[in-house]
């Protein structure tokens, strides 16, 4: 589970109006099956935790003859956001790396943030407006810079695209706040990691891969289960223990058209000395649309997003494609020792309506969400499905 601001990293784009935008495919002399899919889109972007984003995000997908998903992928991403955000990122994706049967995904990303978000930790009070005296009570700045690298290894494969993976994992992440007043809340509570520190993190989990498709599943199923470590011995300067959870089923039926009901299962555990970015959290585009950015922080969260996908109509002759989605998201963080029955009878939710387009290659999706809560709205444009 990443920090809203990696994702949102590589996750931003929104095509408006005339925006230049470039895509061609370059064929491969080998088999009229392989190619190279190229997509500059020049981003412009709003959401609701980060205000108006801007810049630059460049895909490549290179296919060749029957590997699953593709050959390689790369995305390079840049943004600034009115806000204060400034983030770089870089992913790169590779099956069969190394000439081996491993998948290889690594991404490195980097960012500085004058309006991060804190509500606290274990705050669950309703929040409607920041004090009046103090604007910047619930903002701070940020730095962060880290990587983060997975080797995926088959264990079974079914078929074409149903397969068992044992994952192994490498996550740094280094995170500051700067130059933060008695006026903001993290800085009355200093939470653990408020001096800044590193978090080096070795993990290794299963991943049952069940889906038809990887960017825009219609039916199958998927499952992750991974458990993180940071020692000191590894140059981490927190020992902790990070336990996730994420369960994703797919059916499609007709209902005039073909509609897909999409359904995720998430939870997060930690334990140890947990510095305040890898508290579980919910609340942003990922977790609770409509709540703001890590709204609800404490020790372990469990939530459930639903949707409902269509594809309402294509441009003939090309790529472009529009359609819509509706949602409800339902959850909450919570502390180690709270009861069952507290956590069920508190659940926080969401719900809202989005919509959908396609260009240049069916798998590169613009998404808009617009989620409400009860403290308010979310809207949120990225790239890709939630999940």
């Amino acid at each position: 589970m990443n920090t809203p601001i990696v994702k949102t990293i590589w996750h931003t784009a929104f095509l408006i109006g005339t925006f230049c935008c470039i895509s061609f495919q370059i064929n491969a002399q080998t088999s009229v099956t392989d190619s190279t899919d190229f997509a500059f889109l020049p981003a412009i972007s709003f959401n609701s935790d980060l205000g108006l984003l801007a810049g630059g995000i460049t895909s490549w997908y290179n296919y060749q003859g029957d590997l699953y998903p593709f050959y390689s992928y790369v995305t390079i991403a840049g943004i600034i956001s009115t806000k204060g955000l400034a983030s770089f990122s870089l992913l790169y994706d590779k099956p069969q790396a190394f000439g081996k049967d491993l998948r290889l995904t690594t991404e490195v990303y980097t960012s500085r943030f004058f309006e991060d978000a804190y509500f606290g930790i274990a705050n669950y009070s309703k929040i409607t407006d920041t004090p009046t005296d103090l604007p910047l009570y619930y903002q701070f700045q940020s730095f962060t810079v880290g990587f983060r690298s997975n080797v995926r290894l088959p264990l079974i494969k079914t078929d074409s695209y149903k397969q068992l993976d044992a994952n192994f994992i490498l996550n740094f992440r280094y995170e500051t706040p700067w130059d933060n007043g008695n006026d903001r809340l993290i800085a009355q509570e200093q939470p653990l990691g408020f001096n800044g520190g590193r978090t080096t993190m070795i993990g290794a989990g299963l991943i049952w891969e069940g889906r038809n498709s990887e960017f825009q599943p219609t039916s199958g199923n998927y499952l992750a289960t991974r458990i993180e470590i940071g020692q000191n011995l590894w140059a981490s300067s927190y020992n902790l223990v990070v336990l996730e959870n994420d369960l994703r089923q797919y059916v499609t039926f007709n209902l005039l058209r073909e509609v897909t009901f999409a359904t995720r299962i998430f939870s997060r555990f930690t334990s140890g000395e947990v510095p305040y970015w890898k508290l579980s959290y919910a609340g942003d585009e990922e977790t609770l649309r409509g709540y703001e950015s890590r709204r609800f922080s404490d020790d372990h969260v469990l939530f459930l997003n639903t949707e409902l996908r269509t594809w309402l109509f294509s441009i003939p002759n090309s790529n472009v494609r529009f359609g819509g989605t509706l949602f409800m998201d339902a959850g909450r963080t919570f502390a180690k020792n709270d009861a069952i029955n507290i956590i069920l009878d508190d659940l926080k939710t969401t719900f809202g309506f989005g919509a959908l387009a396609s260009f240049f290659t069916p798998d590169f999706i613009l998404r808009g969400d617009f989620g409400f809560s009860k403290e308010g709205l979310g809207v949120y444009f990225t790239t890709g499905f939630m999940f």
